[in-house]
């Protein structure tokens, strides 16, 4: 296919035929603000382009802005420069410099939240929940081809569906890559776990030498490039986020993780063989209400130190 640019010559001189203008109307799709600036300097006086041979085209410019005529702008300023690159992304001869530049001049932005459940609307529609202490850096706009965020600590992901342009989680130790779902990461510095909730998630390790598809109701463990998959341990994954804790059956020492991971006070068990299995709901409720179920369910003893609880047999 003939170079995008030396079409976008033909259109801007009306000599584009049909085909050509389809190319053309993909090209604005997709690249909406990078034509809206070449439309916008070819229309000015003091660039114009109207050969098709890139050098000759090229000698045009350097000569009206040497002759320094009116309504030329030296080709020093700031003005010039983007225009005599335009100039040349339009005979042919600029391309990957520009959509490198434009690519590594993204705006980055950086959260780290001081709240539980901080909610960040990204470009793309996607919303992204964090964790108390969390960090997510992401471009005010994605690419064309990928949409990339960093992330340390935990968060809760819900993404925009888009076929064609995956988005990707960067952390430390692990990689993950979707289309359009939702699940739940825990970066650590040497272990990330990832729970799916909906969709399919790709994790991979950070050589991107292994990857395993994690599906609804399964997660994954990253630890020393290790990708462990294996069913949802507990269903209050997302707890530190709702708050809504459901236990069934479930042995003493995983009721003190999972409580441990939303309350600021914290439980502490003195021996984690304790044998007692605990079946109760709680959606935000006090942690104190919470120690009195367990001293009654479970026949055991809990101290209060200072604004923590230590378990006793």
């Amino acid at each position: 296919m003939e170079d995008i640019y030396n079409i976008l010559l033909k259109h801007f001189l009306n000599e584009a035929s049909e085909k050509e203008e389809n190319e053309i109307a993909k090209f604005k799709k997709t690249n909406s603000e990078e034509y809206s600036i070449l439309s916008q300097l070819w229309k000015r006086n003091d660039v114009k382009v109207t050969d098709f041979d890139s050098i000759k085209a090229w000698k045009q410019v350097q000569l009206k802005v040497n002759a320094n005529k009116t309504k030329v702008i030296p080709i020093y300023t700031k003005l010039m420069r983007i225009a005599a690159v335009a100039a040349i992304l339009i005979v042919g001869m600029f391309s990957i410099y520009y959509l490198s530049e434009t690519n590594i001049n993204q705006n980055r932005i950086e959260i780290t939240s001081t709240e539980r459940g901080k909610e960040i609307l990204l470009a793309d529609g996607s919303k992204v929940w964090l964790n108390k202490n969390a960090v997510l850096t992401y471009p005010d706009k994605f690419d064309k081809n990928t949409r990339n965020v960093e992330l340390s600590g935990e968060a809760f992901f819900e993404i925009a569906k888009n076929p064609n342009k995956p988005f990707i989680v960067n952390m430390p130790n692990a990689t993950v890559t979707v289309v359009g779902t939702s699940f739940n990461i825990n970066s650590k510095e040497n272990e990330t776990e990832i729970v799916v909730v909906t969709g399919i998630v790709k994790v991979s390790d950070t050589d991107n030498s292994k990857s395993k598809l994690i599906t609804v109701g399964y997660s994954a463990k990253v630890s020393d490039n290790i990708i462990e998959k294996y069913k949802t341990l507990s269903p209050n994954y997302l707890a530190w986020k709702t708050g809504e804790f459901v236990f069934k059956d479930t042995p003493l020492n995983q009721v003190v993780k999972d409580l441990n991971s939303y309350y600021k006070s914290q439980i502490n068990l003195n021996n984690d063989e304790m044998e007692c299995l605990l079946t109760a709901t709680f959606i935000k409720a006090n942690l104190e209400d919470i120690v009195d179920v367990l001293k009654l369910t479970c026949d055991i003893e809990i101290i209060k130190n200072d604004n923590n609880y230590i378990i006793i047999k």
